[in-house]
């Protein structure tokens, strides 16, 4: 009975042993090892949204530039690889991700848990706040509260972090989605009589008040809700998710990333710095 049983085990680990690599060889190829592919095709598929400083398209030739394209290349050039430049929408970048379209996203998108259940964050990058835009004279918002009015217009991007916010905390206002990429249009809908607000990232809203002197940026000395900036890839693609963290971090660090976006002027984002301590007993002269 007894030796029965020690066959019957014995045959148990074997087959259990033979099952395990091939249990591991289900996984999703296409996520588990992308960057394989990406090292032996010589090449990465980067979705991007225009959203300067960061990028920047040139609407005459089409070139894209910008500090998180200066990253990028710089991070493509240390891997021997060919940066391909996708472009998407707020509205259309995790789509793009699911389907393959790019294999990460480089649109300094805002963090959000509603985001998150969609597609996965590389550790922030910068962090930024929102403002709102209104007409030069308008005096009915002194505080973010006033927005939740009935007939009042509120214009966002439409898939942005902005709408997610409308939505949930200004119930009664009247939603102007805009399907574009471009973060100064709830401020031109402002502009042109078609909405009462528009809400953007604080740093759009300055560039834009200070260019048109028709409105006013409510909140530039006080932004709200600060959220983090962070770069995306599809669910579950550890691999590129921890390539990204790697150069993000490397990126930062050495300031290689600051020394390049001084090319672009004021970025109005923010850096969480580590706070270094010496590991280790005190060095001593």
């Amino acid at each position: 009975m007894f030796e029965r049983l020690t066959r019957h085990l014995s045959r148990f680990v074997i087959a259990a042993a033979f099952a395990a690599p091939i249990a591991l060889a289900g996984a999703d190829p296409a996520t588990a090892q992308m960057m394989d592919r990406i090292l032996k095709d010589k090449q990465l598929k980067i979705g991007y949204i225009p959203s300067p400083p960061g990028t920047i398209k040139d609407p005459a030739t089409g070139e894209v530039k910008g500090f998180y394209v200066d990253g990028v290349r710089l991070m493509c050039k240390m891997i021997n690889v060919e940066p391909v430049f996708i472009e998407t929408t707020w509205a259309n970048f995790a789509a793009g991700l699911q389907s393959g379209q790019f294999d990460f996203s480089m649109a300094g998108t805002f963090a959000t848990i509603q985001r998150a259940a969609a597609v996965e964050f590389t550790k922030p990058i910068h962090y930024l706040g929102y403002s709102a835009v209104v007409k030069k004279g308008d005096t009915r918002f002194k505080q973010l509260s006033d927005f939740n009015q009935d007939g009042i217009k509120i214009a966002v991007v439409q898939g942005g972090a902005g709408q997610e916010y409308v939505r949930e905390n200004f119930p009664k206002a009247t939603i102007v989605a805009l399907a574009t990429g471009n973060l100064t249009a709830p401020f031109i809908e402002v502009s042109a009589g078609r909405a009462d607000i528009g809400i953007e990232d604080a740093w759009q809203a300055r560039r834009y008040s200070a260019q048109q002197p028709n409105v006013t940026d409510l909140f530039q000395n006080n932004p709200y809700n600060v959220l983090a900036i962070a770069w995306s890839v599809r669910r579950g693609n550890q691999d590129m998710l921890n390539f990204l963290n790697t150069s993000i971090d490397f990126l930062l660090n050495t300031g290689r990333w600051e020394k390049m976006a001084e090319a672009y002027g004021a970025t109005g984002r923010f850096q969480d710095k580590p706070n270094l301590a010496v590991f280790g007993p005190p060095i001593t002269q």
